[in-house]
């Protein structure tokens, strides 16, 4: 029988420390300045730390909200300040409401706002007039994941074009909520007995949920579209899971910076997503994270607290033996590294 998970939650105190880690925020007081421009140079530094900081901050306060009442684009381009940190927010919100406005002349009299019309008038707008598209040229550019330069661009990745739309068919009175599809994120209109998806990454397309099923197919590795069931419960869920939703956008983007090796990127978005974490379960994957991204910079001590916090959590976790070698092997090194210095003294 499996043992039950511990809950675990960061401190106030240990979330500040990682925060400041993370953030390039450790300092030496021993340290000698150089001339006037290493000065400036360095204040400049930290008001990029103070401005990501913010973005952090206010996105945290924004996390403490009921879900009814998030900020999906706020919290999006908050998130986007950790690459961004000067960008105006309201800025683009206002972008947002603009745009909707445009939108809304388009469409005709609420009484004649069928889903279907109102679907076409909206990829219209988006994707011949607007020219949004998908970046099939740079899929994996962490620009795709940044709400303020998919607004500028018209480019980006099935998530991020999925919230444009989104936001704006919320602002003409047509709610849209997410479908966490693996793979590929889509979007479906909350219209009675409406049962069918928009794929915003491919123009808006809309699709069936068997269609739907040959497109994932591929990305499971079957050639038989009928071999995969995809869960139809969805489609009596009308909620939109914002701390789910941003949850999938940090993971694309913390994935982004694990694989260009931006190490420092990679913490900044962990501890977006220990703020966004829906459940344990996924705060408790987080904090390994973390401690993987200490033991990439050879930063072993917090390394060590991190994935043993990790392993007291989730015990039984399927990588606990990989977590624990790890664990073992940087303690191991620790001890041979002490017993070289004591022979040397």
């Amino acid at each position: 029988m499996a043992k039950p998970q511990r809950k675990t939650v960061l401190t106030s105190a240990r979330r500040r420390s990682i925060r400041c880690r993370c953030e390039g925020g450790e300092t030496n007081d021993d340290d000698e300045l150089g001339d006037s421009g290493e000065l400036d140079d360095l204040t400049a530094s930290f008001a990029k730390i103070r401005q990501r900081r913010r973005g952090l901050d206010a996105f945290s306060e924004e996390m403490q909200k009921a879900d009814e009442d998030i900020d999906l684009a706020k919290c999006a381009l908050l998130i986007a300040q950790h690459r961004y940190p000067e960008m105006d927010v309201e800025d683009y919100l206002r972008k947002l409401d603009m745009m909707a406005e445009e939108l809304l002349e388009l469409l005709p009299s609420p009484d004649e706002r069928y889903p279907l019309r109102v679907i076409r008038i909206i990829n219209s707008y988006l994707y011949d007039d607007g020219k949004f598209s998908g970046n099939g040229d740079d899929y994996y550019g962490a620009d795709n994941s940044c709400l303020n330069r998919v607004l500028d661009t018209g480019l980006g990745i099935p998530i991020t074009l999925s919230l444009v739309y989104m936001e704006l068919a919320r602002r003409v009175d047509f709610p849209m909520v997410g479908v966490n599809l693996p793979a590929h994120f889509m979007i479906r209109p909350l219209a009675e007995d409406v049962e069918i998806l928009v794929d915003c990454y491919n123009k808006g397309e809309t699709l069936f949920v068997e269609d739907a099923e040959k497109l994932l197919a591929p990305y499971y590795g079957l050639e038989d579209a009928s071999q995969l069931k995809i869960d139809r419960s969805f489609l009596n869920d009308h909620t939109l899971h914002p701390r789910t939703f941003l949850t999938r956008m940090l993971t694309n983007l913390k994935q982004i910076y694990f694989d260009t090796k931006e190490y420092d990127l990679a913490l900044t978005i962990a501890l977006y997503q220990q703020e966004s974490s829906p459940d344990d379960s996924v705060r408790n994957l987080n904090i390994r994270d973390i401690g993987i991204l200490y033991y990439l910079q050879q930063r072993y001590p917090e390394a060590v607290m991190e994935l043993e916090t990790y392993l007291q959590a989730m015990p039984d976790a399927d990588d606990a033996p990989q977590i624990s070698k790890i664990v073992d092997s940087i303690k191991s090194w620790r001890i041979n590294v002490n017993e070289s210095d004591d022979e040397s003294d």
